[in-house]
C-alpha cells in the first residue's frame, strides 16, 4: 500500500469516528426527529406603565419531544407507598430583578392512566425600587388529561405598584411534529433521568433570559 493510499485510509477513518461520535453524542436531534410531537412551555412576561403596555417584554418558550424513550420514564403510578413516577420542570429567575418570579410544571401518570399536570409559581418582582408580591402569590393549575392532545393549560402572576405592574405567564400544551415549524425556533430543555443520567442534554440556555431544568423523579 502505498504512501497516498494509507493517508486517504486514515482520513477515512477520522471521518468515520467523527460521525460515530456525532451519532453518540447527539441524542437531541435523533429524539426530534422520532418524536410524534411535543410538550411546550412558554413564559411571557411584560411591563406596563399607567394601563399601557411597554417596557421589558420576554416571550420563551422551551419544547421537550414525547418519544418513546421519554415514556418509558413514567415507571411507576401512585400507589400507598410511593407519588409514582414524574417529571418536574422548574426554572425562574428571569435575569430581570433579583429574586423574580419562579415556576414549576409537575406531570406524572396517574392509577386510571390518564396524565395529570401541574403548574404554579411565585416570587416577587421589583417595579421602580418598590418589591412587590404576586396579587395571587401562589397560581396554581391541576389538569388530568387521557392523551396528550389534550394538554392546553395557562395562567398568569400580577404585580402592581400604583399604576405600573408586570404580568408574568406560563402555559403548557402538546403541539404534533409536524405543526412545529409554524412555533418558530425552540430550544429544547435538559431532561434527566431518575438516577440523574441525562436523557436529552438539551440546547445551551444561557444566552436565554429564562433557563429551565427538567428531571424525573421516582
Amino acid at each position: 500500500m502505498n504512501g497516498s493510499s494509507i493517508l486517504t485510509n486514515r482520513r477515512n477513518m477520522k471521518t468515520l469516528l467523527w460521525t460515530l461520535a456525532f451519532i453518540c453524542f447527539s441524542p437531541l436531534t435523533h429524539a426530534a426527529d422520532e418524536a410524534k410531537g411535543f410538550l411546550v412551555f412558554e413564559i411571557g412576561r411584560y411591563t406596563y406603565t399607567q394601563g399601557t403596555k411597554g417596557g421589558s417584554e420576554i416571550n420563551q418558550k422551551f419544547k421537550i419531544p414525547l418519544t418513546e424513550e421519554f415514556i418509558s420514564n413514567f415507571k411507576k403510578v401512585p400507589s400507598q407507598n410511593s407519588a409514582g413516577s414524574g417529571l418536574w420542570c422548574n426554572g425562574g429567575n428571569l435575569n430581570t430583578s433579583e429574586g423574580s418570579t419562579r415556576f414549576m410544571w409537575w406531570i406524572r401518570k396517574t392509577a386510571d392512566h390518564r396524565w395529570s399536570i401541574n403548574m404554579w409559581g411565585e416570587g416577587v418582582e421589583t417595579i421602580k425600587g418598590v418589591k412587590v408580591q404576586s396579587r395571587n402569590p401562589k397560581a396554581s393549575q391541576d389538569l388530568r388529561i387521557k392523551n396528550w392532545e389534550d394538554l392546553d393549560m395557562q395562567y398568569m402572576l400580577s404585580y402592581v405598584n400604583n399604576s405600573d405592574g408586570i404580568n408574568v405567564s406560563f402555559k403548557a400544551k402538546y403541539v404534533m411534529a409536524e405543526d412545529m415549524k409554524a412555533e418558530g425556533p425552540i430550544p429544547t430543555a435538559p431532561v434527566q433521568k431518575a438516577d440523574r443520567s441525562p436523557l436529552f442534554r438539551g440546547d445551551d440556555l444561557s444566552n436565554f433570559p429564562v433557563e429551565i431544568h427538567c428531571g424525573f423523579q421516582d
